[in-house]
């Protein structure tokens, strides 16, 4: 009879000295797999460090634009009567502003007494400014709900819409745009003949609720007109937001803005602070529990702290203006951090012979401390950079290891089935022998 099961005919268990001897045998599988997982960890790492990098760049970025330093603020003497803002091309100063007119939109609208009769149909034409007429039609028999429909899918330049106010619906028509090129003359023809309007002589059926207007202001005394109450085109960089006539002058400012470079400066140092910690962090050794970082020892984390620091290590010479980042109130410490002196920084924004934006940009001719920053991780990052290249060598060393671990396992299946076949074999043996020896036992005792 075959043995099914190892070990029956012996009484070994071999179930579990085939195991231990398979755990020594996958000794080195588990070294091998160790040593892929350390890889998949520098890999996970560097991902972290070219994160951190890429947000540094980015800070870098906002600090070589020139609005960053440019930027400005307007306020408005009596905001009742208009809001401002401005950008970072408004020159700063004081301006006297006068609102005496507001833009208006042309609305008309039908008897507020008598409901129109439209069950001759007919036609309207209406006519925006000095453009082309635009038919507006209506069948005998349709309702006040259908001309407003016809009137709003005849993209004239005017909306439609009715209101109930108290005795009968009104159909109200209004210029779509403020201003007075913005007016609209209607002519009705057939049963519409009614709704015929001439803003120029208003008369009939057709009331005139607001007149198209253009808003009329001043600045410093100049007389200005525009068509809309939104004026971005009378100083440059600035937009009026027109509310209501003001009583008299009244004042608006355009100021210099240095909170928006203030937080530009603040988000860089914290970018670059966060990328040393990272480094420092994963390149790290402590002699007391004997553990280092991910990175410890690694060649090109190495290289690319000592490239960043070396952004900052020499003044820039070529600028007229400041020439170190000390000269803005921002130090680096003893531990690779960047550090920055509000006050210091606000003083230095605030002197125009520091040219604290040519410092960080540069001036055409020599780069500044962020854009020199910005190339350098640009180049780190690049396809063909630093980065990129440590973590191709990176994913090779891993996949080189798949085929490893591939192969090693493959070896293992054909030694557990040898120790198996092995172990059936000397099994078999055993109770072969076991079954002679009683057989011969038994021989002897009847002797």
């Amino acid at each position: 009879m075959a043995i099914s099961a190892a070990g029956v005919g012996s009484g070994l268990d071999v179930g579990s000295i085939l195991n231990q001897l398979m755990a020594v045998e996958r000794q080195p599988l588990s070294r091998l797999q160790e040593q892929q997982k350390s890889y998949q960890s520098k890999l996970s790492a560097f991902g972290q460090l070219q994160s951190a990098m890429s947000k540094l760049q980015d800070a870098a970025t906002v600090l070589t634009k020139s609005t960053t330093f440019s930027a400005t603020t307007a306020s408005a003497g009596d905001t009742k009567a208009f809001t401002v803002s401005s950008t970072a091309s408004a020159q700063t100063g004081s301006y006297n502003i006068e609102v005496s007119q507001l833009a208006r939109a042309q609305r008309t609208a039908t008897s507020a007494t008598t409901a129109p009769d439209l069950t001759g149909g007919g036609s309207i034409d209406i006519t925006l400014g000095t453009g082309t007429p635009k038919t507006v039609n209506l069948a005998a028999g349709g309702t006040l709900q259908d001309l407003r429909d016809a009137i709003n899918a005849a993209d004239a330049g005017v909306s439609a819409q009715i209101v109930n106010n108290g005795t009968v619906n009104q159909l109200v028509i209004s210029s779509k745009e403020t201003g007075a090129a913005n007016a609209f003359k209607l002519e009705g023809f057939g049963g519409l003949s009614e709704f015929s309007f001439d803003p120029a002589a208003p008369a009939g059926d057709m009331v005139s609720v607001q007149q198209a207007k253009d808003a009329k202001l001043s600045i410093d005394g100049l007389a200005i007109t525009r068509s809309s109450n939104t004026v971005s085109d009378a100083i440059e960089g600035v937009t009026l937001t027109l509310a209501k006539p003001t009583e008299s002058e009244t004042t608006m400012t355009v100021a210099r803005n240095d909170e928006t470079a203030k937080k530009a400066i603040d988000d860089f140092a914290k970018a670059y602070n966060e990328l040393n910690s990272l480094i420092r962090s994963q390149t790290s050794y402590n002699a007391e529990t004997k553990k280092a970082g991910t990175l410890n020892g690694d060649t090109g984390v190495r290289s690319i702290q000592s490239q960043l620091r070396g952004v900052f290590s020499n003044p820039i010479s070529g600028l007229s203006g400041a020439t170190m980042l000390s000269d803005a109130g921002i130090s680096i410490r003893t531990d690779g951090s960047m550090s920055v002196d509000s006050t210091k920084l606000a003083s230095a924004l605030a002197d125009p012979s520091k040219k604290i934006a040519e410092l960080f940009a540069g001036n055409g001719t020599v780069d500044g401390f962020a854009k020199t920053l910005e190339t350098r991780i640009k180049d780190m990052l690049a396809t063909d950079g630093l980065l990129t290249s440590r973590t191709d060598g990176i994913n090779r060393t891993i996949k080189s290891f798949d085929s490893r671990i591939e192969a090693f396992e493959l070896r293992l299946e054909k030694v557990q089935a040898r120790y198996s076949a092995q172990f059936t074999a000397l099994d078999a043996a055993m109770s072969s022998m076991s079954t002679t020896s009683a057989y011969l036992t038994q021989q002897l005792a009847n002797l």
